[in-house]
């Protein structure tokens, strides 16, 4: 399911972004030839009466709209190939359209990311409120294997009612018992489809380190609880306002944590990729729709905000080249594309490289860490 989950949000997603461009290149007179989710061989795909293929590839990582006449968005048609179009033909080109209509082309992309994410977030603020209190239940929602919990026959949705004799409330009450009783037996009293049943089980010896970065010893069972979050309902004004500043917020997090990557004050090895982002996708998707669609609006927000940097091949890349023009008053030389090009390639190639790293090294760390906390 991991996968599933992961390719209908980054499908959505750029449909979104992709969708951006294609509406304004049409309100600008441009003809689409290609609407395309994914990259690669053609898996499917539909003409409609405007003369745009629609297709959904085999490489689901990204989409594109290819312009008629352009091979991309920065491309300058040649003056062969102009030789070859009509008047009327060469009227519906991206390459015949002015700086300003370019760059709202170009802009759209991104710009329409942030719009979805306020009308994802405008829905989750109506219809089910704001979350204002997170209530962890006494429900185990996860056993460790190998752990104390799982050898003692420990369930996913076992409800804990009664620990040494106490009654619990609150997962919070089951926790401190088990703190304060590494290596000792506790008694626990569950219910486990509607019966009720007796577990005797012996917390697992923790080291941990204290406040005053002393040796402290304490029990671990090895489950995790469920939670239950309490929500305030708003009013559609008040959704609206928020749905706004919350784009706003995430984008300016967003736009610091990465700033601080670059400068070198967080470190690096917290960019993620496909596997990150399927990771998080999919324990989203485990949470209820709610997590899943604020998820994909956070991305959405993530996805046109790095879109914006002036990196080549990225719509700011396009962005920053158009600015230089309206600047210079004079294009740009085909040998300047060419080197924008390449070096864009060189910076995505890269990037893709680190931070495929990155996840294959937190996945390669996470098997590591439950393989040892298994054999405690």
């Amino acid at each position: 399911m991991i996968i599933i989950w992961f390719l209908i949000l980054l499908t959505i997603i750029v449909f979104v972004h992709e969708m951006g461009h294609y509406i304004v290149a049409r309100m600008n007179g441009v003809r689409v030839e290609v609407f395309s989710i994914g990259f690669g061989r053609e898996l499917f795909g539909i003409n409609d009466s405007m003369g745009t293929r629609w297709k959904i590839c085999l490489i689901p990582l990204g989409g594109y709209v290819k312009f008629f006449g352009d091979a991309n968005l920065s491309s300058n048609l040649p003056d062969e190939q102009l030789a070859k179009l009509s008047d009327e033909e060469i009227k519906t080109t991206f390459h015949s359209k002015n700086l300003k209509q370019k760059a709202s082309i170009v802009f759209a992309g991104p710009f329409t990311n942030f719009i979805f994410a306020i009308i994802v977030f405008f829905g989750l603020y109506t219809i089910k409120g704001v979350p204002t209190e997170t209530i962890i239940l006494p429900i185990i929602d996860d056993v460790i294997n190998g752990s104390a919990a799982y050898k003692s026959g420990f369930k996913k949705n076992d409800k804990i009612i009664m620990v040494d004799n106490k009654q619990i409330n609150n997962f919070n009450d089951v926790r401190e018992i088990i703190i304060s009783k590494p290596n000792q037996n506790i008694s626990f009293v569950i219910i486990r489809n509607s019966m009720e049943i007796n577990i005797l089980s012996k917390p697992d010896l923790i080291k941990i380190k204290d406040n005053e970065d002393k040796n402290k010893y304490i029990g671990r069972m090895g489950f995790t609880a469920q939670y239950k979050i309490i929500y305030d309902e708003l009013g559609i004004r008040k959704s609206f306002i928020k749905s706004l500043s919350d784009t706003y917020l995430y984008t300016i997090k967003t736009f610091e944590g990465i700033s601080e990557i670059i400068i070198g004050k967080r470190s690096a090895s917290e960019l993620g990729g496909p596997i990150m982002i399927a990771s998080v996708a999919s324990k989203a998707a485990d949470k209820g729709i709610e997590s899943y669609l604020f998820i994909m609006a956070i991305i959405s927000i993530n996805l046109g905000l790095i879109n914006l940097f002036p990196i080549p091949l990225l719509d700011g890349g396009h962005l920053m080249l158009y600015g230089i023009q309206a600047i210079t008053k004079s294009p740009i030389g085909a040998t300047a594309l060419k080197f924008h090009m390449v070096i864009g390639m060189i910076i995505l190639f890269s990037l893709m490289i680190f931070v495929t790293y990155n996840d294959t090294t937190k996945v390669i760390n996470n098997y590591k860490t439950k393989q040892l906390e298994g054999t405690k």
